[in-house]
């Protein structure tokens, strides 16, 4: 919402990202030819394709307005490559270039990214801000609350959750979190072996990612920001940083092309003999 609202303060029409002109209305629908989305393919990971195409593309003139904009989503989800891809366009950017980054945790960013952008943080919105706003989009209020304490305040997992979301799943990883944080290796395993959908298999490891990258964050003085805080947490406390760091390595290697033909009961015991 807040990369969609910046493309408008960038494009629109009257200057002010007013919401009501021709420009601001094509983002806001995703339809405006000079508003690119790069996002993360299916396991959470970006694809090389997209870069290419960035690069590609990026000489292109705006179709209708001064600036070409690209958003990318969960920039702390690239990897070095993707970054060093990035570098030199952003280091020297054509005129008609905007570039956002979104991410949650900056910690994972390199800091020859960090020093040729303009950071800004957006505070976590409390429980009550979340129920609120819950409230405001017609949700009723005793699912509000519910919602927003068990997501910890955060407005995008709620959402999901009620446009149908991953409830399920996002449970499991909670349980699969908290025995990997308790060393309970066992239990981990038994709860990954049971999922036997591959779609259902690799969206728990996405979520997985992004508890590891709060519990890496944390170990940098950082906060967590997603919904398994406490997980996330008791991993920063019981693991040293190379372990978490492995751990993450792990998670993406189960995520990529070199192991996705595996099937889920193999997956699962080849994840947890990597992190033991």
């Amino acid at each position: 919402m807040l990369a969609r609202y910046t493309a408008e303060l960038i494009l629109c029409e009257n200057n002010n990202a007013c919401g009501e002109c021709p420009c601001c209305k094509n983002i806001e629908n995703d339809a405006h030819p000079d508003v690119v989305f790069v996002k993360k393919a299916c396991g959470g990971k970006y694809a090389a394709e997209p870069f290419r195409e960035v690069l590609k593309s990026a000489v292109i003139l705006p179709n209708n307005g001064k600036y070409k904009v690209y958003i990318f989503e969960d920039c702390d989800s690239m990897l070095p490559v993707h970054f060093n891809a990035l570098l030199k366009l952003i280091e020297e950017p054509p005129a008609h270039l905007r570039f956002i980054f979104t991410c949650m945790n900056t910690a994972l960013i390199p800091e020859t990214i960090l020093s040729r952008v303009t950071e800004y943080e957006v505070p976590d919105p409390t429980t009550e801000d979340c129920e609120q706003f819950l409230i405001d989009i017609g949700t009723e209020r005793a699912r509000a609350k519910e919602l927003s304490e068990a997501f910890s305040g955060n407005f995008g997992e709620c959402l999901d959750i009620l446009n149908g979301g991953d409830a399920k799943i996002q449970a499991a990883v909670r349980k699969i979190a908290a025995a990997i944080a308790a060393r309970d290796n066992f239990t981990a395993l038994a709860e990954l072996s049971a999922r036997t959908e591959r779609t259902e298999f690799y969206r728990i490891f996405d979520y997985l990612a992004n508890v590891f990258r709060d519990a890496a964050a944390i170990k940098y003085g950082q906060t967590a920001e997603n919904s398994d805080k406490e997980s996330a947490e008791k991993i920063a406390q019981n693991f040293s940083e190379k372990e978490i760091c492995d751990m993450s390595e792990a998670v993406f290697e189960i995520l990529s092309d070199e192991v996705y033909n595996m099937n889920t009961a193999l997956g699962a015991s080849y994840f947890i003999s990597g992190i033991v």
